[in-house]
């Protein structure tokens, strides 16, 4: 089992939330069911290619399986009503939509058997949605470190 140290990286571009799963019945009858998925052209894929990429320069090996703290900082482009030309632009937090546990269900889902065995070694989460400041571009800042005993 691999021992891993503190990593961070960060994701360019603006975060995308795991959206709700659609449905579809496959087959007729007695066999039918019912299967879950998320479409292919959806945004938060492009955005879970993303994260792997970025994690992938930073990490390297296989998936760890000890328990783990993940920190987040997710940064969403600055409202338009929001620019100014002379008064100060720091960032400010974001209260609105999308939900902080939808964005999170991405990042995590797409560090799964990456970073990680399985989500659920996740323990302790600290996650934050600001809106940027004047001078910054949309991103995600994310820190993961072992929990030691």
């Amino acid at each position: 089992m691999q021992r891993m140290e503190s990593i961070r990286f960060t994701v360019p571009g603006e975060p995308v939330p795991q959206p709700r799963q659609r449905h579809r019945i496959v087959g007729k009858g007695p066999k039918a069911f019912v299967q879950n998925y998320t479409p292919a052209k959806h945004p938060v894929n492009d955005y879970k290619q993303a994260i792997q990429k970025a994690a992938s320069r930073v990490f390297a090996g296989e998936p760890v399986e000890s328990p783990l703290l993940l920190e987040v900082v997710f940064i969403f482009p600055r409202q338009a009503n929001k620019n100014w030309k002379t008064k100060p632009m720091p960032r400010y937090l974001h209260h609105q939509k999308p939900d902080i546990d939808n964005l999170l269900k991405a990042l995590k889902d797409a560090l799964n058997k990456h970073v990680w065995k399985d989500d659920s070694q996740v323990c302790k989460v600290s996650a934050t949605k600001w809106r940027a400041a004047g001078d910054e571009q949309p991103r995600t800042e994310i820190t993961i470190k072992p929990i030691h005993g």
